[in-house]
């Protein structure tokens, strides 16, 4: 097996177990923490805590791909051996997070005493200072989350991704202590929203010091480097627009089929996704350490394991995806149950384009690994945008005229045609677009 792999194989083996282990982390944290947070504030304010919580998921985003640009800048020098470069790099990414996060504050000082926080989170007027606390701990976190999330990016670009997964998974079991400790304690609204997502940034702050005292992050060069800040801003934004044109056209499912349908309908439309969620979720755990190894690989030249690896990928990913979407598919009348503890009917039509969707879907995600490690990106972005338009106007349409069944298949239908089957088509052009480029 250890032959088979070779060394780049072990480590994304070995950066993808340590991400699995982050996200058993994570789910811990989520369903050991309800029933005590529950307890404590009762059904209404938990679903206020609830929802606070998952906005800190912005953090992730609100980097405007800054963290993916310097990742693919870290991975193309460690690639070519030029560890000299890195702590500029390096420098550069977290002088440009710094200002954005800057600008993030600024932004969140003023917001936050003209919104009316209570009305928008359903509560009382008398509770608009706990609201705005609650609010201010989440504001205030995404800020400094997105200066410290680049340390995770940075281990990534290095092939040391198993060191952020590490981090991630501390951070996680300590959040679950510090939030069961408080719950028990009967903790404020403000004061468990502040545990529950500002914890993890300890674990975050810890990585980043570490990261920040190894020499090769304090290697020489220039102190000011305005070529490589202009790299990392201009390919950031590029991601940045890419991730933006999938969640438009991946997270208007529910909105649309609340909108046109009703919220029941909606919901049931959620429990079918949710469950197929798992397989991109689970690939995501390849594609990951994946991206950055690629990138090692094209700065080095060697782009016969590129192509080799970029192959089996694809194809390994659509087996996989079809055949654990089948499973899903044929167990549903038995999963569900036991999951929501109560039977839910699903039209055999609605299942099937989940099946379809997350195999095409397995596929496209593998070559955009290769894509955005290769830093192809005006292409994706152009597919992308057109991907979104078309994907938003046919669910808007065909919800209306035929129901939520209809959703995947239009998801499905959309990607394959406007972005999978014109990369497929133009593949050879952009191969030698990505070996003729100097990483």
């Amino acid at each position: 097996m250890s032959r088979r792999v070779g060394p780049r194989g072990r480590r994304i083996l070995h950066t993808g177990a340590w991400s699995i282990v982050a996200k058993v982390f994570a789910a811990a944290n989520l369903f050991l923490t309800v029933p005590f947070v529950l307890h404590t504030l009762g059904p209404k304010l938990f679903g206020v805590w609830a929802t606070l919580v998952s906005l800190v998921i912005f953090a992730g985003f609100l980097d405007f791909g800054i963290g993916n640009g310097t990742m693919n800048l870290v991975a193309a020098a460690q690639g070519r051996g030029a560890y000299d470069e890195i702590g500029p790099i390096l420098r550069e990414g977290r002088r440009t997070l710094l200002w954005l996060a800057l600008w993030l504050a600024v932004a969140s000082s003023i917001a936050l005493p003209l919104v009316p926080w209570q009305h928008l989170l359903g509560l009382p007027d008398e509770m608009a200072a706990s609201c705005r606390t609650a609010t201010a701990a989440i504001l205030f976190t995404v800020v400094l989350a997105v200066p410290l999330n680049l340390a995770n990016r940075v281990q990534l670009g290095l092939g040391r991704g198993d060191r952020a997964f590490r981090w991630q998974a501390l951070g996680q079991l300590l959040t679950t202590a510090v939030v069961i400790v408080l719950a028990k304690l009967d903790a404020s609204l403000p004061l468990l929203v502040l545990a529950a997502v500002a914890t993890p940034l300890v674990a975050s702050a810890a990585n980043t010091w570490l990261l920040w005292l190894e020499p090769q992050m304090a290697s020489s060069g220039k102190k000011n480097d305005p070529t490589i800040a202009t790299h990392i801003r201009r390919e950031g934004l590029l991601f940045f627009v890419l991730q933006l044109a999938a969640a438009l056209a991946y997270s208007a499912d529910l909105p649309l089929i609340s909108t046109l349908r009703s919220p029941a309908d909606a919901g049931t439309y959620a429990i079918v996704q949710r469950l197929f969620s798992v397989i991109p979720l689970g690939l995501g755990l390849i594609w990951t350490p994946l991206w950055p190894i690629y990138r090692q690989a094209l700065a080095a030249g060697d782009y016969r394991w590129v192509m080799h690896t970029l192959r089996r990928s694809v194809v390994l990913a659509v087996l996989a995806a079809f055949f654990t979407s089948s499973v899903l598919m044929l167990g549903f009348d038995r999963i569900v149950p036991l999951w929501v503890h109560k039977p839910v009917a699903i039209a055999g039509t609605l299942l099937e384009g989940f099946v379809v969707w997350c195999t095409v879907n397995a596929a496209g995600t593998a070559i955009a690994t290769f894509l955005n490690a290769a830093s192809v990106m005006r292409y994706q972005v152009i597919t992308a945008a057109i991907f979104a338009i078309a994907c938003i106007g046919l669910k808007a349409w065909a919800i209306s005229h035929f129901g939520i069944w209809i959703v995947p298949w239009i998801t499905a239908t959309t990607f394959l045609f406007l972005n999978l089957a014109p990369t497929l088509l133009l593949g050879p052009r952009i191969i030698a677009f990505a070996h003729s480029k100097i990483y």
